[in-house]
């Protein structure tokens, strides 16, 4: 299988137990508090992750694997398949250093090489069954779902905050900025039209009642991979630079844009083509109600893709239980070493 243009991967590493890394971030935490280390909390899949590219996507590009500068130590870095990219590679040195990774992530339209096309995966994104370039890719846009979302409710708990929800509000109200949702949806009516098949009678009537409305609410929420054009990267920066500096912060703000901005803008500027999900990509947060179903989907060949989310309500003493089984069910699937490792 051959793309008809170079699609490239992008994924982000990190090794929280690089002393390095632990000094550098010690420096510069703002707060002591073990609901922040969540976030980076590692363990050792990522190897997997190169195992499902190799088994399911082997048709891709290059792999741009981008990390704050340590890499891990059973990487083959003479596959020519893999670009080691460096966060001072390519941001500029005024964010520098960031564990926000929404400056990580806003800044991809400064690598070098990257080609046009290209599919980002955080590292806790496994392919699960073979894609095709035509999985991520149509007519040479993003396949994306464009649902909108016709009510926001926010939410709040004391671990986890107000989550990604106000940074969701943010992206919508710097897209409604620059964007006219009336004028965006009667530019490519077609579409903006398709998804209402999929829509209970409620949500038709909202539908109906929001089509002369100028103001978007906002889009699902999808944390899985996500196609991207690089060149909306770099339009974004040339158009929003101001919130986009603010977003670029050291560690994660509720008041900043994020990548989904990105997904947001392709929408607004209808460069993307649309696609009904049909539960080809899952994605869970590692939880007792979800564990279950986490282990069963590695034998569900309809799932494409698999994202296991560590959350901050996720404890240590079950994090750890977890883990283990789940790298269990990853060793069945994926128990070969790839050209990607020593």
């Amino acid at each position: 299988m051959i793309a008809e243009y170079p699609i490239d991967f992008v994924v982000t590493w990190l090794d929280s137990n690089d002393s390095k890394w632990l000094e550098e971030y010690g420096k510069y935490r703002p707060v002591k508090s073990s609901q922040t280390d969540a976030r980076y909390r590692y363990w050792d899949v990522f190897k997997y992750w190169f195992r499902a590219v190799e088994k399911n996507a082997p048709w891709v590009n290059k792999i741009y694997l981008v990390t704050c500068g340590h890499y891990p130590k059973w990487l083959n870095l003479d596959n020519p398949k893999i670009v080691l990219v460096k966060h001072s590679d390519y941001i500029p040195e005024q964010y520098l250093p960031t564990f926000n990774s929404r400056c990580i992530e806003l800044n991809f339209g400064r690598i070098e090489g990257l080609s046009e096309h290209f599919v980002y995966f955080n590292d806790d994104m496994f392919l699960n069954s073979p894609v095709s370039p035509e999985t991520y890719f149509k007519n040479g846009l993003p396949l994306d779902f464009n649902y909108e979302r016709v009510f926001l409710g926010v939410k709040y708990n004391p671990q986890d905050k107000f989550g990604i929800e106000l940074s969701l509000l943010c992206n919508t109200a710097v897209l409604n900025y620059h964007f006219n949702r009336r004028e965006v949806i009667a530019s490519a009516p077609e579409k903006w039209k398709w998804y209402g098949h999929n829509y209970t009678r409620l949500q038709k009537k909202m539908a109906f009642l929001m089509r002369h409305k100028e103001r978007f609410e906002g889009f699902t929420y999808r944390h899985t991979e996500q196609p991207f054009l690089k060149s909306v990267f770099n339009e974004i920066w040339e158009k929003e630079p101001t919130m986009l500096d603010k977003s670029c912060t050291k560690f994660r703000t509720a008041e900043s844009l994020t990548p989904y901005f990105v997904r947001y803008w392709q929408f607004a500027s209808n460069q993307f083509e649309p696609f009904r999900p049909t539960g080809e990509f899952q994605g869970f947060s590692i939880r007792e109600d979800t564990l279950n179903k986490i282990l069963e989907a590695f034998h569900n060949d309809n799932i494409l893709s698999i994202c296991l989310n560590d959350n901050p309500c996720c404890n240590a003493d079950f994090y750890n239980k977890a883990s283990e089984l789940i790298m269990r069910e990853f060793d069945k699937k994926y128990p070969n070493k790839s050209s990607f490792e020593i």
